[in-house]
């Protein structure tokens, strides 16, 4: 069974609806003029396809913002058996209700059964051509031979094949360039895709790194816990964070440009970054 996550719009528990917006944006790194959008066309599915604990995570993090949200069964995403062992796509009314209730039972028999109806309403007007493909498949088995020698009657006489001219092959194409650690200088705005939270960094060009919390001030740099790291390097497609006080720790790089930054550990963590 999947889920989605749909925004109902408005604030929760008293929050001014300005600051929500404001915090909404933030949390999701999405523009200011998309969150407006968004509030203004509300309820709003913000995302579908997922697993119960992914929705319920998704929608407590926005809840703590002020965020009005319910999770919803996203039966649109799953198939249901219909007569005959044709599957037939759930409208989209029929979505499940808004709250997730925890061991609700599946689509009914009779459900199954309107559907099974519905799909014999809807080829009804075909039946004709249906039954008259085979009768047509057959005429043209047996009139094949005849066609082919009329047209080949009717057709002038092929010349010689002259043995075509093979053009020189094309240059290879030169190996994309490597990034350099360049590209990393400066401020960036990274953003955990499992949990949604944005923090902000400053890759030195000397190889020092700050990070500066949830919300970027230059010079306000948050220092002295010895999990955060304070130094990095760039080595082919690994990025190396160091630490004060324990080993350092690599990600593999998946895409670095001077706009663009995306590392993982392949598995569990993934994270984007982008220019504040």
């Amino acid at each position: 069974m999947f889920y989605r996550i749909v925004l109902q719009g408005g604030a929760a528990g008293g929050h001014d609806l300005a600051t929500v917006r404001r915090e909404f944006a933030r949390v999701t790194g999405m523009p200011e003029s998309v969150t407006e959008s968004l509030f203004a066309r509300t309820p709003q599915p913000l995302k579908e396809r997922v697993s119960q604990a992914d929705a319920e995570r998704i929608a407590a993090t926005l809840r703590a913002i002020g965020a009005t949200v319910t999770v919803e069964r996203d039966l649109l995403a799953s198939l249901e058996a219909a007569d005959g062992g044709v599957q037939e796509l759930v409208a989209p009314d029929h979505r499940g209700p808004p709250t997730v209730v925890p061991g609700s039972e599946g689509a009914s028999a009779t459900a199954a059964s309107t559907a099974g109806q519905r799909l014999r309403r809807r080829l009804r007007p075909y039946l004709l051509v249906l039954a008259g493909a085979p009768v047509a498949v057959a005429l043209l088995v047996l009139l094949a031979p005849f066609v082919d020698e009329a047209v080949r009657a009717l057709m002038p006489p092929k010349e010689a094949a002259h043995e075509p001219v093979k053009p020189p092959p094309a240059p290879a194409p030169a190996p994309a360039a490597r990034p350099t650690a360049s590209a990393l200088h400066g401020p960036w705005r990274c953003t955990d895709q499992g949990t949604g939270l944005p923090t902000y960094w400053t890759f030195g060009g000397d190889g020092a790194l700050v990070f500066h919390g949830d919300t970027f001030r230059e010079g306000a740099a948050r220092a002295g816990d010895p999990e955060i790291p304070n130094g990095w390097e760039l080595a082919d497609d690994r990025l190396v964070f160091k630490f004060a006080h324990k080993p350092p720790v690599a990600y593999r790089v998946s895409d670095l440009n001077l706009m663009r930054l995306r590392y993982g550990d392949g598995r569990d963590l993934e994270i984007q970054c982008r220019r504040p």
